[in-house]
């Protein structure tokens, strides 16, 4: 395990703070945010105040500030065994591994489409590891499982394989409540046994299924990660403070929705923002301005009370090579210095995040532990 830093590093001193949450705040009240096909969630907006056009609900910031503050400034992830419980929120951070990587290489040079095998085998590494908390879930896709039932196929492998916290699924509300029944979690103050990733579709829109994912996390006791996954120059302003403030109004919302279902459920609040290259049209993850967002959006998160999800050793690199390492320190290095209370994809991430490879979760892990890659069996 590693420490926290001894003090958060301040990106952005009050005056600037201030100014992107007032800006935030005017987005909310004259542009808005778009709902998709989920009436149950206009219709909870309006009971709270928003005016509903359409699709399209403007509330006040400050309305969904006072819901935000329901929510636990720390709580405690259920392991699969009381001694592998983690606190998120307290003094060091909570690492986690990556998600939703669709192609995996357990085994060298058969990188493709993720199996069960390679999901077993990533499950293992990842309780096996000495740095990461939690075993996460989604590390690959079973695509040799059927698609109706692979969701519980993988959730099998992190309840009988692991005694680390897991993440649940959110493939659709249905397979969430099938996971969370499985896994035998139920509510419980300040704690959760699952937590649940909840993106925003920027710019300021939440589509119909990450929606109805958080509402049934919330009304199942369970925890979200509630995050505005941004790219900057395509869905998202260039400039950071632009970037932020539209991040922190799309964030603000959904986490103001959990509280609205049920008051006091465990969340955290993320800003992810990476720059757009126009040459191959695509992000270009481990660059100075996503480490600027991330920084400045834990301080931001932190203002609303609640925990603040950082990000790992993220790469474009397609190897694992020495971008791949210099990209990834940088990253992880920008959430250390923030403060960042549960970082994400901290292990393992190749090709900005489709593929899933186990050397580099191992070298990930030895240059975090301060060890040397070949220590490391790498």
């Amino acid at each position: 395990m590693t420490s926290a830093p001894s003090a958060a590093y301040a990106l952005l001193e009050e005056k600037a703070l201030q100014a992107i949450e007032q800006a935030a705040d005017r987005i909310l009240a004259e542009v808005g945010i778009e709902i998709q096909d989920d009436p149950e969630t206009l219709a909870a907006l309006a009971d709270q105040g928003g005016v509903i056009t359409e699709n399209r609900v403007r509330i006040r910031g400050g309305l969904l500030r006072e819901r935000i503050a329901r929510a636990p400034r720390q709580f405690i992830w259920r392991g699969n065994h009381p001694d592998r419980d983690v606190t998120v929120g307290g003094d060091r951070p909570v690492f986690a591994p990556s998600y939703g990587t669709p192609n995996a290489e357990t085994l060298p040079g058969q990188r493709g489409l993720g199996t069960l095998e390679d999901y077993q085998a990533l499950v293992d590494a990842c309780e096996q590891s000495t740095l990461l908390d939690s075993t996460g879930f989604l590390l690959t896709i079973a695509h040799d499982r059927p698609e109706e039932t692979r969701h519980l196929d993988m959730a099998r492998l992190h309840l009988t394989r692991s005694t680390k916290p897991m993440m649940g699924t959110i493939i659709s509300d249905a397979a969430l409540r099938a996971v969370v029944a499985e896994s035998g979690a139920r509510p419980e103050p300040g704690a959760c046994r699952l937590l649940h990733m909840i993106n925003a579709t920027p710019p300021l829109v939440y589509q119909a299924n990450p929606l109805r994912c958080l509402r049934a996390a919330a009304e199942l006791g369970q925890g979200s990660l509630v995050s505005s996954y941004m790219m900057m120059g395509a869905t998202a302003p260039t400039t950071l403070a632009g970037c932020l403030a539209q991040g922190l109004a799309e964030v603000m919302l959904g986490l103001a929705l959990t509280q609205i279902w049920r008051p006091g459920v465990p969340v955290v609040g993320g800003l992810f923002a990476i720059p757009f290259s126009m040459q191959y049209m695509g992000p270009i993850f481990g660059g100075p301005e996503s480490q600027l967002v991330q920084m400045a959006g834990v301080q931001l998160v932190h203002r609303l009370g609640v925990p603040a999800r950082g990000d790992g050793m993220v790469t474009s690199s397609k190897n694992n090579d020495a971008q791949a390492g210099y990209d990834g320190a940088n990253t992880l290095g920008a959430a250390r210095r923030s403060g960042a209370d549960l970082i994400l994809h901290t292990t393992g991430w190749l090709e900005a995040g489709r593929t899933q490879n186990l050397w580099k979760f191992r070298s990930d892990e030895a240059i975090i532990l301060g060890r040397s890659p070949q220590a490391a069996g790498t």
